[in-house]
């Protein structure tokens, strides 16, 4: 046997600990979907739904099944696979321990390479048919918002005004609606109520259509609210309470909604319904030269944070501090992405859900924006409120 130094060991330990824990963990059978800054999915030895999950930024995983709750690359080896940590990490790497204190026969040596090879073409083989499913997909949605987009006429004199009168209480002027569309049948597919989770279609309804666009003016997606098609309000779902009666068609992620033309200062909030009912409150003072536009959400309007920290007071069913952006904007990440000119951007901000997480996503953008030479603001509505339900309760 011979005898391995602590530097060949620590080197040996590393590699494993640097492989892309996202491919580790698909080549050990993991299946996972993108869940904003993680993967995530059914644990590959404990089941569940969305138990499991990879940080491939952090090389990290968690797993409530898990008996430390998560860790390295190693260790997600050592979970699935049930064994300690020197199998896991010759199994990550390919290469026996340094010091061959288990040397190979050159049977043991085939198997071993066969397996890895094996391993291999089957990660391979997965990670193409995902690339090939997301190209679907994209193709799929594409053609999608191209053809609702045929079919949505202005919303003027619609079932769709009507609900912007009626229940959301505005009035706004038809300059500000011009990507805001109506369809008088739309298909809404969703979970059924079996239990199987299997997607179906559940109705064909009324709809208002809010379109997302690039920085260039490109639409890139849909924003689809599905109205009950004899009063003017909000569908109910049906199935499961999984259906939500807003739903985002092709892309979001850098885009915005726009209302009204492009200006040197931008009001940008989350939903397009709390930006014009901010302008309906007569915010600021003087609209001139004021473009008005929405994120959808507000993970796309602040981007993403080069890191987080723990919450001040709540956690999660584990009792672990949930954690929230740590007001830093990460250059890479931008989220909504300005249309050229912008001098100004003013912030319309939500108070209506937990107000400390909500900071720190608006914290980043405002980072962000500060960055890159832009005056910022935030328009805070009063607490527990968002601008719409204070238009309500004055008008």
């Amino acid at each position: 046997m011979a005898r391995a130094s602590d530097s060949e060991w620590t080197r040996w330990f590393e590699e494993a600990k640097a492989r892309d824990i996202r491919e580790v963990a698909l080549q050990f059978g993991a299946q996972l979907k993108r869940a904003g800054n993680e993967w995530v999915g059914p644990c590959p030895l404990c089941g569940g739904r969305d138990r499991f999950s990879v940080n491939q930024q952090k090389r990290v995983f968690n797993c409530r099944g898990a008996e430390d709750g998560g860790g390295s690359t190693i260790d997600l080896v050592m979970h699935v696979e049930g064994c300690d940590l020197i199998t896991a990490t010759e199994k990550i790497n390919g290469t026996p321990r340094p010091d061959r204190s288990r040397d190979e026969s050159a049977t043991d040596r085939k198997s071993r390479e066969q397996f890895h090879t094996a391993r291999a073409a089957d990660y391979a083989r997965r990670a193409e048919e995902e690339r090939i499913a997301i190209e679907k997909k994209a193709a799929r949605d594409e053609a999608a918002v191209s053809d609702v987009l045929k079919r949505a006429t202005p919303i003027t004199g619609t079932h769709a005004e009507a609900y912007l009168r009626e229940t959301r209480g505005l009035t706004p002027s038809p300059y500000l609606t011009g990507d805001l569309r109506f369809v008088e049948e739309l298909d809404y597919w969703g979970a059924g109520d079996n239990g199987s989770g299997e997607t179906m279609l559940l109705a064909r309804l009324p709809a208002l259509i809010a379109v997302i666009r690039a920085f260039d003016g490109e639409a890139i997606g849909i924003a689809q609210t599905y109205l009950d098609p004899t009063e003017p309000k909000k569908w109910q779902p049906i199935g499961s309470p999984r259906n939500s009666p807003k739903k985002i068609r092709g892309r979001k992620q850098g885009g915005m909604i726009r209302l009204g033309r492009p200006e040197e200062t931008i009001a940008i909030g989350e939903g397009w319904e709390n930006v014009l009912a901010w302008h309906q409150c007569g915010m600021p003072d003087s609209m001139e030269d004021v473009m008005l536009a929405a994120a959808v959400d507000l993970g796309n309007l602040a981007g993403k944070a080069t890191g987080h920290m723990a919450h001040k007071t709540l956690t999660d069913a584990d009792g672990r501090p949930r954690r929230m952006p740590n007001g830093k904007a990460d250059p890479k990440h931008p989220g909504v992405i300005l249309p050229p000119g912008i001098k100004a951007v003013i912030i319309i901000a939500d108070n209506d859900s937990e107000w400390f997480a909500t900071l720190g996503h608006i914290r980043v953008a405002v980072d962000r924006w500060m960055a890159q030479d832009l005056h910022v603001q935030i328009a805070w509505p009063p607490t527990g409120k968002d601008w719409n339900a204070y238009l309500l309760e004055n008008r």
